[in-house]
């Protein structure tokens, strides 16, 4: 049996990364629900109550410092991940009656810190690599520093902090040393996420609804409030285009004069200029297969339920990852249900793919040569483990 703490948290939170919430709740369209499953699977008519596997997964014990990884939901390959991977440490983001992890988009801050954007509560979270809560940046809300979907929260080159509001389609600023944000309407009619590129040039990541082909990444001039370029088309046969356009999940990690990208529906890591520029592309053989797109039939899919069934035929590739020796780490997930699998590749620089393996935990972040995941050994997503890739 569960523990209240745990029931309590169940109906708000991720279990073995997957997302355990309600679209009611949400108050989401189609087109945010469809990025939000795109980065995590939401279940939209979950009952009150241990989804299956919680109980078991809450009793198999914990990962110890340098031990194993216990999980017992069929999700994580434990083996697989021990085999290449050592953890280090555990890692428990500190709570609050008010303060919960609940559907983190995470993101490593200028200083080191993991900023949290929570689009179900509508707010930012800071934490340091110790698991403290620094602070807490907006609230629920249409006003000024206030987020209905927060879908991503980044560092800019001053201090600050930019948060992209899916749902209310702008970018809120946050100076370091001043209180009163300010608020900008984003040039996209869908924005996923804003990075600083320097220079009042940001980097957006997300569609105008106008854009035929649809391009996923732009380069936006904030203080003239131009987008520069588009770039980083969909690439996918005009026929499936409009099921594709249901998944506009794309992330994107500037390095040196140089950015990597990927988008949920492609098998290919992109490598750009800092202008949008194709330098190379880099095919992804995934662990699973991709799947097959539908054609035009399908449409541009709206309904959430749709959305979850599809998704579970898919492979979408879900994040990038710089690591501290040179490597990049690609992160892959197929839905299940209330749950999902993970798979990770590390590739080399000139797009090589040195290990893949599929079930692995949902990788949060990146720090150097420190990979913080999931911690699959318990239900909740405050829960996370700390490893190092094992030498060869």
């Amino acid at each position: 049996m569960a523990t209240p703490e745990i029931s309590r948290k169940h109906q708000r939170t991720e279990t073995n990364g997957g997302t355990r919430a309600w679209c009611e709740a949400l108050e989401i369209p189609g087109r945010a629900f469809a990025l939000l499953l795109s980065t995590v699977p939401v279940a939209c008519d979950a009952a009150v109550g241990d989804p299956p596997g919680a109980t078991a997964a809450a009793n198999s014990g914990r990962a110890a410092t340098g031990g194993a990884v216990a999980a017992d939901t069929g999700l994580v390959d434990a083996a697989a991940f021990l085999e290449a991977f050592e953890v280090s440490r555990t890692l428990v983001l500190r709570e609050t009656e008010e303060v919960m992890t609940v559907l983190p988009m995470v993101a490593v801050g200028a200083s080191g810190e993991f900023l949290l954007a929570e689009p179900r509560e509508g707010r930012v979270h800071v934490y340091d690599t110790a698991g403290m809560l620094r602070r807490v940046i907006g609230r629920a809300g249409e006003g000024p520093g206030e987020f209905r979907v927060p879908i991503s929260a980044r560092s800019t080159r001053d201090g600050g902090v930019v948060v992209a509001d899916a749902m209310l389609s702008r970018l809120t600023f946050f100076p370091p040393d001043d209180p009163e944000p300010e608020v900008v309407r984003s040039p996209l009619e869908l924005v996923l996420g804003a990075r600083d590129l320097g220079g009042g040039r940001y980097l957006l990541s997300g569609r105008a609804m106008s854009d035929d082909p649809p391009r996923l990444l732009h380069v936006w001039n904030r203080d003239t409030g131009e987008v520069e370029r588009s770039f980083m088309p969909m690439g996918v046969a005009e026929e499936s285009r409009g099921y594709a356009a249901s998944y506009a999940s794309v992330d994107a990690v500037p390095e040196g004069d140089t950015i990597w990208a990927v988008w949920a529906l492609s098998d290919t890591l992109y490598k750009f200029d800092r202008d949008g520029g194709v330098i190379e592309r880099f095919p992804l053989a995934t662990p699973r297969p991709m799947g097959e797109l539908p054609g035009s039939e399908a449409g541009v899919i709206t309904d959430p339920r749709a959305i979850q069934a599809a998704a579970e035929t898919l492979t979408q590739v879900n994040g990038v990852f710089v690591v501290g020796d040179g490597t990049l780490a690609v992160q892959a997930m197929q839905a299940r249900g209330f749950d999902a699998v993970w798979d990770l590749m590390i590739l080399d620089r000139g797009g090589a793919q040195l290990w893949s393996a599929a079930g692995m935990p949902r990788l949060y972040a990146v720090v150097g040569d420190l990979f913080y995941f999931d911690d699959p050994a318990s239900p909740l997503p405050n829960h996370w483990v700390v490893a190092r890739r094992r030498g060869e």
